[in-house]
């Protein structure tokens, strides 16, 4: 079983007990769980509230904190374990609060966001952004195990991935969803015009 494996099966035995919480998988994880070929660096969860990212750190409280000597360059991190979590604002106005942990020696990060600062995120041509207020009602239950994991699905991450010009990951969704199908509605919903003729053309 791989590290990502064995800190997504810890985080949804944990959350067992724990069925108030509102909860979705995004990032790379989601998207293997769904049939992608890629190797995840994380576990990337989001929260609806932010009151759940405190409920998280309560849950994830006897592991480690992800500390600053592993963050990217720049990557400002200002947690401790007298606070394990911390919300930020940036100049935009885009608020978060997040937390970041080690889980099976792998790192596992929750997030909230309060704020999306404008990112355009709708059903009728601006796309559906990947941690905007859409994905909790297009939620996509995965079986994992003995689990189901509420995930964002391949349409939504498309998007996103196009989005931040991620060729590598738009290449592995595409071929997933080629492989295994698709939600043709949802992806009229979840592309941007501009992003809906490139899957077009690449799915003829």
């Amino acid at each position: 079983m791989a590290s990502w494996e064995k800190a997504l099966l810890k985080i949804c035995e944990l959350l067992e007990s724990n069925s108030n919480l509102e909860w979705i998988l995004v990032g790379s994880v989601g998207s293997v769980l769904q049939g992608c070929d890629m190797i995840p660096g994380d576990v990337d969860i989001y929260v609806k509230n932010q009151a759940d990212v405190a409920q998280f750190a309560h849950l994830l409280k006897d592991f480690s904190l992800v500390s600053r000597c592993e963050l990217p360059y720049g990557d400002q991190w200002l947690s401790s374990l007298e606070e394990p979590i911390f919300t930020q604002t940036f100049g935009s106005g885009f608020t978060w609060t997040k937390g970041r942990w080690r889980i099976e020696d792998f790192k596992v990060e929750v997030v909230q966001i309060s704020n999306s600062a404008g990112i355009p995120d709708s059903l009728d041509g601006d796309g559906i952004w990947e941690g905007g207020r859409f994905i909790w009602s297009h939620c996509r239950n995965v079986t994992f195990g003995r689990h189901t994991v509420p995930t964002v699905p391949l349409e939504i991450q498309l998007e996103s991935n196009l989005r931040r010009k991620r060729a590598d990951r738009v290449q592995s969704i595409l071929a997933a969803l080629k492989q295994y199908g698709y939600d043709e509605k949802l992806i009229q919903k979840a592309l941007s015009r501009e992003n809906l003729i490139y899957f077009s053309t690449e799915m003829d």
